[in-house]
């Protein structure tokens, strides 16, 4: 399959598609048209041995795009984790295998409610547009409202697969027995990508860092205090009740995978000449650092403590994935986690090897070889 062989009229084409494809790029630009030209055929590389099982990811890639770029991205990073993939079965997404252990995935992704805007990338609304300072600084001042729709956005989406897998899946016979992981990736706001895990965290255990209450006292905080909201109300006045897994209501779910940072940024990163400034959670604190970002950069496994089947941790141990989960104990002889202690007295483990990606700055170095 052809991921940029157009398949629909110009008029149907998603704005993140016309943008990778610098269809609204003025044409003596060149460097950005030879970047774009690259960065695409990276991502078409990506798709090798991949199946469109239902004859529709090339036009849903060109009409909605965040979604099957979602797919893509994880297919790659299954790949590159040597999983071994059975298409003989139309759905879900992803039935794997590594080293025997077999799972299952379902791949979603959150979104912006049909009659709300700004889109993620509207840069005709001041307010989304991330050139613009002020944006950043609205963004930064109301934090607690941006989370808080994420939240809501990544609910649905969360719920929606979690009926699906009870009214279907669990029937079909090469799931059965299996754990069930739920992938969502946000795309539901401007500015999603700087979430980092504040929004999921809360919606599936109930722990909530404030980062805005943080930034607007900076004398009376040392660091982004952590708050039990216990729900959240959405526009209409309803609630949404948060601690999806700290209880057995969503025992079929075995592990959320999420990031913020699955964007088309990760197809540059196959650029060899090319370092960023990133910045890094650390058993240390936070740190900057200039290098390369890696695929699985930002990613996060959740796990659910109340799973029917649960997912062995070991399938993801490595690179510089984040595995979260809740411990008895803080099992501080191991260096590569950092946790927190709960009020309910366990504890919040956070795994990773050295270091976990939260954010990009807009700041990349180019090196000749």
């Amino acid at each position: 399959m052809n991921l940029f062989e157009l398949v629909v009229e110009k008029s149907k084409l998603h704005h993140n598609f016309r943008a990778v494809m610098g269809m609204d790029c003025p044409e003596e630009v060149i460097s950005i048209k030879e970047s774009l030209k690259k960065e695409r055929e990276i991502l078409q590389s990506w798709c090798e041995n991949f199946p469109d099982r239902d004859n529709k990811l090339v036009k849903e890639f060109q009409t909605t795009f965040n979604s099957s770029f979602w797919e893509i991205y994880l297919y790659k990073l299954f790949t590159d984790y040597g999983f071994k993939f059975n298409w003989d079965y139309s759905s879900p997404d992803f039935y794997v295998n590594l080293e025997g252990i077999e799972f299952i995935v379902e791949a979603t992704t959150a979104n912006k409610a049909d009659d709300e805007k700004p889109n993620e990338w509207d840069k005709e609304e001041p307010l989304a547009n991330v050139l613009n300072r002020d944006a950043y600084l609205n963004y930064q001042n109301n934090m607690n409202e941006a989370n808080r729709y994420s939240m809501i956005r990544l609910s649905n989406s969360i719920l929606s697969k979690h009926k699906k897998y009870k009214d279907s899946y669990s029937r079909l016979d090469h799931v059965k027995n299996k754990p069930f992981i739920v992938a969502i990736a946000p795309f539901e706001q401007p500015f999603f990508y700087y979430q980092y895990n504040r929004p999921i965290m809360a919606l599936l255990y109930d722990i909530y860092v404030n980062e805005e209450l943080y930034y607007k006292n900076p004398n009376k905080y040392s660091f982004p205090p952590t708050e039990y909201l216990n729900s959240i109300e959405k526009d209409n006045g309803s609630e949404i009740p948060l601690g999806f897994f700290n209880n057995d209501s969503m025992k079929e779910i075995s592990a959320i995978i999420f990031s913020p940072l699955a964007t088309w940024s990760k197809t540059k990163i196959y650029n060899d000449s090319t370092m960023h400034m990133l910045n890094f959670l650390t058993n240390d604190g936070t740190k900057v650092m200039i290098e390369k970002e890696s695929i699985e950069d930002g990613l996060f496994i959740f796990h659910n403590p109340y799973a029917k089947y649960p997912l062995d941790k070991s399938l993801f141990r490595k690179g510089r994935i984040c595995q979260v989960y809740l411990e008895d104990s803080s099992i501080s002889e191991n260096k590569n986690i950092t946790y927190s202690k709960l009020e309910n007295g366990k504890y919040l483990i956070l795994e990773f090897n050295e270091k976990h990606l939260f954010s990009r700055n807009s700041i990349s170095f180019s090196f000749d070889k």
